[in-house]
């Protein structure tokens, strides 16, 4: 009778160390993605911010901009900005990527041009996570 006791115990055991395993496995994966998905969003807001920058430079620019990032932990993540000119409303489009993960952010601004100086002043109107194929 203890025998069959024994053994009904460590299977029990064995379930719930199983179990505990597969759910921390989950939790860092759940994390991953997670950290992941934040690093790409901010590879697209990085993307807003240099394209602002050539935009202010060069008010009636439509030249597209590019780049990577080095994160600390060797990857790199990086971001491609599409940029739309109606002056003085300027749309612009960035996609940014990490690890498998895509987000894309769009923002709506507008120059203030000549007389004013270079660097010109900008106003974000709009600044938003695209969701879905928009």
């Amino acid at each position: 009778m203890a025998l069959v006791l024994v053994v009904f115990a460590i299977a029990f055991l064995s379930l719930l160390a199983v179990t505990m395993f597969d759910q921390a496995t989950t939790d860092l994966t759940i994390l991953r993605n997670h950290t992941s998905g934040l690093t790409a969003l901010y590879a697209a807001q990085a993307g807003i911010a240099d394209a602002i920058l050539s935009v202010r430079a060069v008010p009636a620019t439509g030249i597209p901009v590019s780049g990577w990032l080095p994160m600390p932990d060797g990857t790199t993540c990086g971001y491609s900005a599409t940029i739309v000119n109606q002056c003085p409303v300027v749309t612009i489009t960035s996609t940014g990527t990490a690890i498998g993960f895509t987000r894309r952010v769009r923002a709506v601004i507008v120059v203030a041009g000549p007389p004013a100086l270079a660097p010109y002043p900008v106003q974000i109107v709009k600044w938003q996570e695209v969701v879905g194929a928009g």
